[in-house]
């Protein structure tokens, strides 16, 4: 006995699920996005300040670059 689909599934069906599921994911998406100071970035991500949810986490990174010899 063998174990399959009984119809074909056609060309459109298959294109109008998969972008079906494309837009869904991409609306997903869009609302994990959260809004920072600049307007960008992904929620739960420390901002480059160091700041995650309106307190200081990591230590400022410092611009002065460092020359070994």
């Amino acid at each position: 006995m063998t174990i399959g689909p009984k119809k074909k599934t056609s060309k459109s069906l298959t294109r109008e699920r998969t972008s079906a599921w494309i837009l869904k994911m991409a609306r997903k998406l869009k609302n994990r996005v959260m809004l920072n100071k600049e307007g960008t970035g992904l929620a739960h991500v420390v901002d480059e300040n160091g700041m995650y949810n309106g307190r200081q986490v990591i230590a400022k990174k410092s611009n002065k670059k460092t020359t070994r010899i």
